[in-house]
């Protein structure tokens, strides 16, 4: 029961008990006193009422305030118990990311030397071996490469964590000319259709801008329906202080119990076929929209195609 209520009903149940039994009982008692002496002390008694209903009052309403301010000494602690935690959290994440950097960093130039070592070693002896040798030297290092793409990702997923908000205008049709340049060789192999409308400009980094849409391309063109071309269109929408960027395929689509777990690290799905990717391109998309005050989600039919959303500050 709230504290109002509880005291209106105390207040109203005491004052009718009052009047009703100090009414009575004075005209019982002083039924031999004239009617002044008895109106007089009917009149002190409804000052006493009004005494004691005060006291009364005062001192459920100091109860009351005493409850509060302990309720309010315990949310307080219970607040700073969640900062401090959140400053650990944050400390043992900064640490994470600068292991990864670091861990990176070292694991880049072994793998990077042994693959060296492999190509040239294939290419000397591609006479010399049978084909089962050649074929299991080249998984080998089809599979260095795909180390080596891992560790570039990890990196760069780490550096993002401690992006910063910029507040630069930035020309997303620029970006897309670059995108679209930097997947010129596939747009043409693949004979993918294109479709980009005019574009608006946006608050943020261009060289992330980029990386977050070269991603998304490059997932779209990744995951195409084989059984028809691929067909990628790109608008935005502007609304108030934001604005929406709509990149839809005509892909394979993701399964929707998927949808939000595309976003994960190292989470691959490719619907029955081999696992492809590092897993972590989206996730890539996703620190970079939330790092520079944006958002991103999907919508996806299967066998339909995806539509995804960027949520960018104009």
């Amino acid at each position: 029961m709230k504290a109002s209520l509880k005291i209106s009903l105390i207040y109203i149940v005491v004052g009718t008990f009052w009047i009703v039994w100090s009414n009575n009982f004075i005209e019982y008692v002083l039924a031999d006193y004239s009617r002044e002496t008895i109106d007089l002390i009917k009149e002190l008694d409804n000052i006493l009422y009004v005494l004691l209903t005060g006291v009364l009052l005062f001192f459920l309403i100091k109860r009351q305030y005493k409850y509060m301010d302990d309720k309010v000494r315990e949310l307080e602690r219970g607040k700073q118990i969640i900062e401090n935690e959140r400053l650990k959290s944050d400390h043992s994440k900064k640490q994470l990311d600068q292991f990864i950097i670091v861990a990176s960093h070292d694991l880049a130039g072994p793998v990077r030397q042994s693959q060296g070592f492999l190509e040239l070693f294939i290419r000397k002896n591609q006479g010399k071996l049978s084909q089962n040798s050649i074929d299991f030297l080249q998984l080998t290092l089809d599979n260095f490469l795909k180390i080596k793409a891992i560790i570039n990702d990890l990196s760069m997923f780490s550096q993002l964590s401690g992006l910063e908000r910029k507040e630069e205008r930035v020309s997303l049709d620029e970006v897309f000319e670059k995108v679209l340049h930097l997947n010129s060789k596939k747009i043409a192999e693949q004979k993918i259709g294109l479709k980009i409308a005019p574009l608006p400009s946006v608050k943020g980094d261009y060289k992330y801008f980029i990386q977050l849409f070269d991603h998304l391309i490059a997932n779209a063109i990744k995951f195409k329906d084989v059984s028809r071309s691929l067909n990628i269109e790109v608008s935005a929408i502007v609304h108030d202080e934001f604005c929406t960027v709509e990149v839809r395929d005509n892909g394979r689509g993701i399964p929707i119990e998927n949808l939000e777990n595309v976003f994960y690290v190292l989470k691959r799905y490719d619907y029955g076929f081999i696992k492809r990717g590092t897993g972590m391109g989206l996730a890539i998309c996703k620190r970079i929209a939330e790092g520079l005050g944006g958002q991103i989600w999907v919508e996806s039919t299967i066998g339909k195609g995806s539509v995804f959303y960027v949520k960018l500050r104009v």
